[in-house]
């Protein structure tokens, strides 16, 4: 079993911040299998990445498993927010590349190929390089942070 297959605990919740966004993301998260986190990243794609960033390593992991979900459906490639479903999905993971390596590492090997596919296929998201950068090289900036060493 992976670290990142079952529903996280009560426990795993225990180190989230307790400012307003670590409540709130709990609120929409906690209890949520894999496939209802991934609807609950239809309401308001950023915000809700946000939230995921900021959750402990548990429910971070997990969640961003539903997060790949929801940015691979079919629904969001045609839907008129998957750009920023791409692009957040494409910064959550470069973000904790960057911050907490250790964090993301283990669920990589998941995470990776969405990644790659976002990468190669950005006009398919409707994601302009002029307004949402280079996925591509965010993509081999992820790779660069996560080949180095612990």
């Amino acid at each position: 079993m992976n670290v990142s297959s079952k529903v996280p605990t009560e426990a795993d919740w225990a180190a989230c911040p307790t400012d307003l966004d670590g409540p709130y993301a709990r609120k929409n998260f906690f209890g949520k299998s894999r496939e209802e986190g991934a609807q609950v990243f239809e309401w308001v794609v950023l915000e809700r990445a946000a939230e995921v960033r900021i959750m402990p390593p548990g429910p971070f992991r997990f969640y961003m498993l539903s997060f790949k979900d929801h940015v691979m459906s079919d629904r969001v490639l045609s839907g008129d927010w998957a750009a920023d479903a791409a692009s957040s999905f494409l910064n959550t993971i470069l973000e904790k590349a960057e911050k907490e390596a250790e964090i993301i590492r283990p669920i990589m090997p998941e995470l990776l190929p969405a990644a790659e596919f976002i990468a190669s296929h950005q006009l398919r998201y409707k994601a302009p390089v002029k307004i949402y950068g280079s996925f591509q090289k965010k993509l081999n900036r992820i790779r660069k942070l996560l080949e180095q060493k612990p």
